[in-house]
């Protein structure tokens, strides 16, 4: 997916972010797996190649975790990418969810499943529970959603969370508003599906684990790169700076020579030093988007690959030459 000239980029940063996923192996979290399928599923879907299997990873994907993926494969439908088996995804991911659901209400033991859910969601959140995002709890930094920043300003949790929902809001109407002015073309699918993997990871719950998704965006790092040398070198920075966790290694220098309380009263300076990943996300997505408006792509493929009109599709699907 990637221009051949730059693929030695594409190679450094898929091995740093395969070498820093060790704890997803170790702790065996599902993410590895919603991850994993998207990127696979996604990749077919861009170069028109089994599709029927393409759409039952997406499908299994979605399954597993909706929030990994679930802008991504809207995006498929914004840009009519294979439309019929995008849907297909959904409608397949929707028959799992409320199959596996009716199977828990018809037991016995689980048939009050939802309020049960409902519960362990709303008192894992609280005030020093284990998914707490307010600043004063020391194992916060493990959260790279917008709440852990938000909540740096707003106690109670309605505020920060409508806080943290407006700012995404607000960057989803941009990505809208660059895919309705912008032609379809492979370069700028890339780019905007670059920009929205990373605007994925904002919104609600996501451990910093969550953020090998950006393994989905190093072809738009590696474009960017090929025609803005500086901005990629940017983009391809802060793309490994949110992969890595610096602001747990930095809490820990803070918490072993006491220095936590001294940083925690001082609100911004809290957020450049140990919300770094959160911080990270964002600025990515903005790069993104001064890419998107400030490189001319032509519509129609670019040097070393060639186009396969799909049927019912608004985008030349990418393959290699």
């Amino acid at each position: 997916m990637c221009p051949r000239s730059h693929r030695w980029l594409a190679t450094i940063l898929l091995s740093l972010i395969l070498i820093s996923s060790k704890i997803q192996l170790e702790v065996g979290n599902p993410t590895t797996f919603a991850i994993s399928l998207l990127v696979i599923g996604s990749y077919f879907f861009l170069r028109g190649r089994f599709l029927p299997l393409g759409a039952l990873l997406l499908m299994l994907s979605l399954a597993v975790k909706p929030t990994i993926g679930g802008l991504i494969v809207f995006s498929l439908l914004v840009w009519r990418i294979h439309r019929r088996y995008a849907l297909v995804a959904v409608a397949g991911a929707l028959a799992l969810l409320l199959s596996a659901g009716l199977i828990l209400s018809l037991h016995p033991r689980s048939a009050d499943w939802t309020s049960t859910l409902r519960t362990n969601i709303s008192a894992s959140m609280e005030a020093g529970a284990v998914n707490d995002f307010r600043p004063s709890d020391k194992e916060s930094f493990y959260f790279i959603n917008l709440q852990a920043v938000t909540s740096v300003f707003f106690a109670d949790a309605r505020e920060f969370n409508a806080a943290a929902y407006a700012v995404f809001l607000a960057l989803l109407a941009v990505w809208i508003a660059a895919v309705l002015r912008t032609n379809a073309g492979p370069e700028m699918y890339l780019l905007s599906l670059g920009a929205l993997a990373a605007l994925s990871l904002t919104p609600v719950y996501h451990r910093f684990y969550d953020t090998r998704l950006l393994i989905i965006t190093i072809p738009a790092v590696v474009i960017v790169y090929q025609k803005r040398r500086i901005l990629g070198a940017f983009i391809g920075a802060l793309t490994v700076l949110a992969v890595i966790s610096v602001q747990s290694r930095v809490q820990v220098f803070f918490l072993h020579h006491a220095m936590w309380q001294s940083i925690l009263q001082n609100k911004y300076l809290f957020i450049l030093l140990l919300r770094q990943q959160n911080l990270a996300l964002p600025i990515l997505f903005c790069l993104y988007m001064v890419a998107i408006f400030s490189i001319r792509f032509p519509s129609a493929p670019a040097h070393g690959v060639s186009s396969t009109a799909s049927s019912g599709s608004g985008l030349n699907c990418i393959k290699t030459a």
